[in-house]
């Protein structure tokens, strides 16, 4: 058999821990009575080990050249261009975001090794190293389910490899193991974890019992659904792809167990929350995302100015909203329509015409989202929504002052046209765009009254290269509302990452019950159709959504079609529910990208797909300027593809990423190909 040849240095570079820098030198050279030897000295080496975790945070790029896709500031290629949650101009295609973590990974994993064999020779007592040791297994379970959900099966080490002289080099040379087998190594480190971890963290951004117990079922419910949906690649009795289907129950049910175990000691995120009131429920919704006090946090990775910052603010703000970049975060239409409250058509999609097929006419840009669920609100940031005292001022265009919005108009094209509007003679003779957003480029309209107004707002829609939303949309998750325009630039973001949050444990749980139902298991004394049921109305009701009204409504009845050119794939509609619900909750974390992943939906949902957008046009007619970004004024509203034609395509070989062409040289491809 082939083997894979694992020869990895280790390097320590500077380390912050509690605001203090500590050089450490490799511990084959220090010695470990220093390095091991004390509290304080394993503090800092396991600094080291949680600053080079492989968390796709804001820090991660899908497309990053010369980097693993961590650790870099520009995310203007984020893992949601690629799922339809977002869209921006610099990106016309899917971002393959293969960006050959492993050897990397191995690093990491040499440093645990070495840490778990060692420090029980050290001195320490009992009761310490066992702590430690515990939050290692942590920290490799974590590390390796970063490879085991790009790769499949991976080659495991549990201890370290040393390549000193006198050592026979097969001892180096390790074969890739099944993806069932690193999944199962995975498990058990997790359950040392959570056996001998504490249930409170010592510091912030330490694992604990919890947050490791979290993450199992973050994991286990990923091996379920490569088990159920995946498709086996065996190469020499080894499955290195995929799961026996036989074991998909199994999995689950060691997600749903892992999830409960939650139980009690997080809740979703109420301080602003209101039965009545909309927009204070939407608040309620983005602030959880910025309040370091939030009893939804469950493992957050924290920043700090100067030493640990990030460029968030900077990138995805809308354009007149930073003073660096921005308009780099677009919501797609495809995303908003997925929420509750919004008038829709039979397809599913918003509707915004009359039955005539003209369009229907808004007293204001925002009247079109008066009723819409408030979560919506707290993750977008829709036309004429005010932020940080200022307003997302965003048209595609704005008729002349002759057209009167009591004369119908009717629609521009079909609905399934990627027609440039330049090439419509009543377009071209009553509105007015700009190519260019940006201040000073824009040439206004000036009315009859000498008001002045830019045809696309200080945010609009691009008609061509230059700046501004691409949608119709801006992001608001994550955003500072405190950063002042001048300074919300690079580099100068400190929000904390939260990684993983309550809302996410309901909703792994709700998943795993309900596939665990509909596939003839069960979980004794647990009506698990009711648990699903009454996880996913938790988080509509936090949401401001229509819950649910019986868990009946988690049937294994057909799936609906909600989208015209694609839908929410699932087996059935109970599965889709939550689906979809995982989409609108957990959207712009880096988490739906490895859902569709492990669904297998993403090559059938996005398939030659282009994403589409909502175009706003105001009515000069009457219009009066009420500030620098608001007019209020009469709207109509244009849903359609985005005409630059930009089309995705999710390749299926990209299920999992191929194993970096050097590392394969190490080996021997038969264990190493995928």
């Amino acid at each position: 058999m082939k083997r894979f040849n694992f020869i990895i240095t280790v390097l320590f570079a500077g380390v912050f821990f509690s605001c203090n820098k500590l050089e450490l030198s490799p511990p084959n050279i220090i010695q470990d009575d220093i390095a091991l030897g004390t509290d304080d000295g394993v503090k800092a080496y396991m600094a080291t080990l949680y600053n080079n975790l492989p968390i796709e945070d804001f820090k991660y790029s899908a497309d990053n050249q010369g980097t693993n896709g961590f650790n870099t500031w520009n995310i203007i290629s984020t893992l949601s261009i690629n799922t339809g949650e977002n869209a921006n101009r610099n990106n016309g295609g899917f971002i393959n975001p293969a960006r050959g973590y492993f050897a990397e990974a191995y690093k990491e994993i040499r440093n645990i090794n070495y840490l778990l064999a060692n420090l029980p020779k050290q001195g320490l007592v009992p009761a310490s190293v066992a702590k430690w040791q515990a939050e290692a297994y942590f920290l490799r379970a974590y590390t390796y389910f970063a490879l085991v959900k790009r790769y499949g099966g991976v080659p495991i080490l549990k201890e370290t490899q040393n390549d000193y002289a006198g050592v026979d080099p097969s001892q180096l040379l390790v074969p890739r193991s099944s993806e069932q087998e690193s999944y199962d190594f995975i498990a058990a480190d997790l359950d040392l974890a959570i056996a001998g971890l504490n249930t409170v963290s010592e510091n912030k951004g330490r694992a604990n019992k919890f947050i490791a117990a979290g993450f199992k079922s973050r994991v286990m419910l990923t091996a379920g659904s490569i088990a159920r949906y995946g498709t086996p690649y065996i190469v020499g009795n080894v499955m290195l792809n995929g799961i026996p289907a036989d074991k998909a129950n199994t999995y689950f049910i060691a997600a749903w167990q892992a999830a409960k175990l939650l139980d009690g000691q997080y809740s979703l995120y109420r301080k602003k929350w209101s039965a009545t009131d909309r927009l204070s429920t939407a608040d309620n919704y983005a602030e959880l995302f910025l309040d370091t006090s939030s009893p939804e946090n469950i493992f957050v990775k924290g920043y700090s100015y100067p030493e640990s910052v990030h460029s968030w603010d900077a990138l995805e703000s809308p354009q007149h909203m930073t003073s660096t970049y921005g308009d780099r975060f677009c919501p797609t239409l495809d995303y908003v329509e997925l929420f509750d409250g919004l008038p829709k058509n039979a397809k599913g999609q918003l509707n915004t015409l009359n039955a005539d097929g003209s369009y229907k006419v808004f007293n204001n840009v925002r009247e079109l989202f008066d009723n819409a669920e408030p979560r919506l609100r707290g993750t977008v940031l829709l036309p004429g929504q005010a932020f940080k005292g200022l307003n997302n001022d965003i048209r595609r265009g704005t008729f002349i002052e002759s057209v009167d919005p009591s004369v119908p108009v009717q629609k521009f094209f079909p609905d399934d046209s990627k027609t440039n509007y330049t090439t419509l003679a009543y377009y071209n003779a009553n509105i007015k765009q700009s190519s260019d957003n940006r201040p000073g480029v824009q040439i206004p309209i000036v009315l009859s009254n000498g008001e002045k107004i830019l045809p696309a707002g200080l945010d609009g829609i691009q008609s061509g290269s230059g700046a501004g939303s691409v949608t119709g949309f801006s992001g608001r998750k994550y955003l500072n509302p405190n950063l002042t325009v001048g300074a919300t630039a690079l580099h100068m973001s400190t929000q904390s990452w939260i990684e993983m949050r309550y809302a996410e444990i309901l909703l792994n749980r709700a998943e795993a019950a309900l596939e665990i139902f509909q596939n003839g298991g069960a979980v004794a004394g647990t009506d698990l159709q009711a648990d699903a049921y009454n996880c996913i109305n938790d988080i509509r009701g936090r949401a401001g959504a229509v819950l649910l009204g019986s868990p009946g409504e988690l049937s294994a009845a057909s799936a609906t079609p909600l989208i015209a050119g694609g839908y929410v794939l699932a087996p059935n509609r109970g599965q889709q529910i939550i689906r979809i619900e995982r989409r609108k909750e957990l959207a712009f974390e880096n988490k739906l990208y490895w859902d569709m992943i492990r669904w297998r939906t993403f090559d059938q949902e996005v398939n030659a797909r282009t994403w589409r957008r909502l175009n706003p046009f105001l009515f000069s007619k009457g219009a009066v300027n009420q500030g620098t970004d608001y007019i209020l004024g009469k709207y109509i509203f244009d849903c359609r593809f985005d005409e630059r034609n930009s089309a995705f395509t999710f390749p299926v070989r990209n299920y999992y990423e191929p194993i970096p062409a050097g590392e394969v040289a190490k080996g021997l491809k038969p264990n190493l190909s995928n």
